[in-house]
């Protein structure tokens, strides 16, 4: 407990809308304390009482409803552990530089998520069947860049995906009521997909035949220019941090303890590996995550380092094969970089 009150919380980004960092000393805990989860809005927080707030399941469906939160809670309910990771991650690193908020490494966290299975509400409302997505909207609202009317944020998944059981409307994180400031009275959790999918302050899940065109979906996160051009952003990419030692810190003596975590990957996690850069790639020792969507912690030493300064970098392998680049894939709004992570250091 003692090690949780000496982690300060990130400096915001931006106020209006909020956007906010995890420390990174933060992801090695065993329950990352929900003040330090990452903040990303598009907009300002909506108002949204609880006692007269309501959900509607409508569309291209067979029994369209509307639940109140009493309702929801009548389902069966489940907690999942999942990593959420926003799109934009480590977007100061791109060259040429990428528009958009320039996040260092931070925008990613892991809580615990309690809610009713979106599978649940679809099959109650039977879904049409020339359905093909599910639109989620949320209650904030404002001027996307290429509107000139206030726009709701909303995002879609493919019907299938929807139907697959882990995807979550939550209203409790980390045993707690969800914070106002994460998406209360309820928000969507889509496991192993950025972030952006899961639409805070819902109002509507709407079922639909043709695929969803809103600004959102259509205009941002996906990856315009580069050899992905076009392609929307979806499952995340393999991925590690280093967390121990910090960025430019001054470390004593010639042994250096490393840790961080890893996350993401087609099939789950392989393996992670570290390094001065230069030298020979090191296995490291790699906890299993929560199944299967959380942080996987790893840690490793560097022994026998020269005074001076050095590089230390990390690259994770998943179970399909893929394995972090050496450098971004650039794309013009500098999304999904998974690149080596490199950490300078100074050793005396």
């Amino acid at each position: 407990m003692a090690r949780t009150q000496t982690i300060a919380a990130a400096p915001d980004l931006s106020t209006s809308p909020r956007i906010r960092p995890t420390p990174l000393p933060a992801l090695t805990l065993p329950d990352m304390p929900t003040g330090l989860h990452f903040i990303r809005n598009h907009f300002d927080v909506p108002a949204l009482p609880a006692d007269t707030w309501s959900l509607e399941v409508e569309g291209a469906v067979e029994r369209p409803a509307t639940f109140s939160l009493d309702d929801l809670r009548a389902f069966p309910a489940r907690t999942q552990t999942v990593t959420l990771e926003c799109a934009g991650h480590r977007r100061s690193e791109f060259a040429p530089s990428a528009t958009g908020v320039q996040w260092g490494a931070g925008a990613l966290a892991e809580a615990r998520w309690t809610g009713v299975a979106l599978e649940d509400l679809l099959l109650s409302a039977r879904p049409a069947a020339g359905a093909c997505e599910v639109v989620f909207e949320g209650a904030d609202r404002g001027k996307h860049r290429t509107t000139h009317v206030d726009v709701p944020f909303a995002r879609s998944i493919p019907l299938a995906r929807a139907l697959t059981g882990d995807v979550l409307l939550a209203w409790a994180m980390n045993g707690r009521a969800l914070p106002t400031e994460h998406g209360a009275p309820l928000r969507v959790i889509v496991p192993g997909v950025y972030a952006v999918a899961s639409v805070k302050w819902l109002r509507r899940v709407h079922v639909v035949d043709e695929p969803f065109d809103g600004a959102f979906q259509v205009e941002d996160y996906r990856m315009l220019g580069g050899a992905e051009d076009g392609a929307s952003l979806q499952e995340l990419n393999v991925n590690a941090l280093v967390v121990t030692p910090e960025a430019e810190s001054v470390v004593q003596g010639s042994a250096v303890s490393v840790a961080g975590v890893a996350w993401g990957g087609r099939g789950g996690l392989q393996s992670v590996e570290y390094r001065l850069a230069g030298d020979s790639w090191r296995p490291a020792a790699v906890s299993d995550p929560h199944p299967p969507y959380g942080l996987a912690h790893w840690r490793g030493a560097l022994i026998g380092v020269p005074s001076g300064r050095h590089t230390i970098e990390v690259r994770a392998r998943d179970r399909s094969g893929r394995v972090q680049p050496a450098q971004p894939r650039w794309n013009a709004l500098g999304y999904a970089n998974n690149s080596r992570h490199r950490v300078p250091i100074t050793v005396e």
